[in-house]
């Protein structure tokens, strides 16, 4: 066999294990909480047992995947938090970002979560607690949201060219994304949690959608009044943010 072919086979081979290693990173990350067993991973996977205990060795030894020693499931390591913090904190934009959140946060008594755009999804970056929140189940830093699901994407999707063009790719009423234009904030409810989502956009110095501030606000609780001073205090924080973004 050539050398040529040798190192073809050699990257074919390098390429499958990346992929092999992504497959599984995956499937624990979707079941972070409780960790997942060996042959759970493999219902999950589909991988061989063998190729399993192989990556997962090399996954634990570089601190990708942990095994807890006394219920034997696999969890993400600690890795990826120390890199994902250097990447986030490579944008020094966030640090200015966060008290303003937090004064928010603080006066509304919500949890506030800021949100990255995505192609299809949108992606929590950051969540500040109000003192005395009274929703429990807060969603975690990382959790991506498929389009056109939520106020979040409503806004997203307000700031996307095909609204003009009238396409309309994720099939959602246009009528909704042009209010959201108009109002310069977006509502959703979400049933199964019982509670009211409103998010508002904070754009670049060149008009570019950089971030989404949001709240969930339970339902029971979203009275008018409640409503209008919800919106005109979100509103009014993504101004003070697009204000300390503008000088920087």
């Amino acid at each position: 066999m050539s050398i040529g072919k040798i190192l073809y086979f050699r990257e074919l081979t390098e390429m499958q294990a990346m992929n092999r290693m992504m497959i599984i990173t995956k499937a624990i990350s979707q079941n972070h909480q409780q960790g997942l067993t060996i042959s759970e991973l493999t219902e999950r996977t589909n991988l061989p047992l063998a190729t399993l205990h192989r990556i997962l060795s090399s996954l634990v030894e570089h601190r990708f995947v942990e095994l807890d020693p006394h219920n034997k499931r696999y969890r993400l390591g600690d890795v990826w938090m120390q890199y994902g913090l250097q990447v986030y904190d490579q944008y020094d934009y966030v640090s200015r970002i966060r008290p303003i959140m937090d004064e928010l946060a603080q006066t509304v008594n919500e949890s506030i979560y800021m949100h990255k755009p995505m192609e299809t999804e949108s992606m929590i970056v950051e969540r500040l607690d109000g003192p005395n929140s009274r929703i429990h189940i807060v969603d975690p830093l990382g959790l991506r949201t498929a389009m056109p699901i939520g106020a979040v994407n409503q806004v997203i999707l307000s700031c996307r060219e095909f609204l003009s063009k009238k396409e309309n790719p994720f099939a959602i009423d246009l009528a909704i994304l042009q209010n959201t234009v108009l109002n310069g904030y977006a509502i959703a409810s979400d049933s199964a949690k019982e509670t009211i989502a409103l998010a508002a956009p904070i754009f670049a110095k060149n008009g570019e959608l950089l971030h989404i501030i949001s709240m969930s606000v339970l339902e029971y609780s979203f009275t008018e009044e409640r409503k209008s001073f919800l919106l005109d205090q979100l509103v009014a924080t993504t101004k003070k943010i697009e204000d300390v973004l503008y000088f920087m």
